[in-house]
């Protein structure tokens, strides 16, 4: 998809340096944590999975494990949960099953439609989320605009290959797998996200901003990153406060 002509967009969050524009998806630009949630969709509309329960336990207990010190352990449980969830899946069924969740979501945050408009030639998403999900959902928020389609310009996403038969993440972009060489060779100007898993991505520019923290998660952000600026967003239509 290539960017449509857009009218100049409000900023309320004001004017942003040269540079770019690092942004994680889920909970940062649109509500929630589709990853998760299109995996429940999965399980939801196909059912028979879920007698490979014992895999989904095990895949989750693994998952949950601190990063710092069991890594591979953990990255074996995304996987496993993904293989679980997808085994027999078609290419074809694949991707009508991401449109459908992804027509199913609430749509991306009122600042975070203006900054896609506004800067989407230098704003690179970053995240765990795959790229298919990542893709689909800014094409429907801008749907009801056909002339204003703005196309983030890069999209580093967790990347999925068919392996045993299901999906599972050959690429799995998440904390500091966030991190390519490309960006580190490239001037930042702005970081976001809601999670302290993102805290490499976070240190990664001048300027931070935390979208719709908990208290208890700004106070340790904080603690680790004191420049953190806090961001309320809401969706279209809410009380947003910048």
């Amino acid at each position: 998809m290539t960017p449509g002509a857009c009218p100049e967009p409000a900023l309320p969050f004001g004017p942003i340096g040269e540079g770019l524009i690092l942004a994680d998806f889920d909970g940062t630009l649109a509500p929630g944590d589709s990853h998760a949630g299109l995996l429940r969709f999965i399980l939801g509309r196909r059912r028979w999975p879920l007698m490979l329960s014992p895999l989904l336990l095990l895949g989750a207990m693994l998952s949950l494990l601190p990063a710092r010190w069991f890594a591979r352990g953990r990255g074996w449980g995304i996987r496993l949960i993904w293989w679980s969830t997808t085994l027999g899946l078609s290419p074809l069924a694949w991707r009508a099953l991401v449109r459908a969740y992804s027509a199913s979501r609430l749509g991306l945050f009122a600042p975070a439609m203006a900054l896609l408009a506004g800067y989407h030639h230098r704003l690179w998403i970053v995240s765990a989320s795959p790229r298919a999900l990542v893709r689909g959902q800014p094409a429907l928020a801008f749907a009801q605009a056909p002339a204003c389609q703005p196309w983030p310009a890069h999209i580093e996403a967790t990347r999925l290959r068919y392996a045993w038969g299901g999906l599972i993440p050959h690429h799995y972009c998440h904390g500091a797998a966030k991190i390519t060489p490309a960006m580190t060779r490239r001037q930042v100007a702005l970081c976001l996200s809601d999670s302290l898993h993102d805290l490499p991505l976070l240190r990664l520019g001048p300027v931070a901003w935390l979208v719709n923290p908990k208290p208890s998660l700004l106070r340790r952000a904080r603690a680790r990153l004191p420049r953190i600026v806090v961001k309320q967003w809401r969706l279209p239509g809410v009380h947003t406060e910048y």
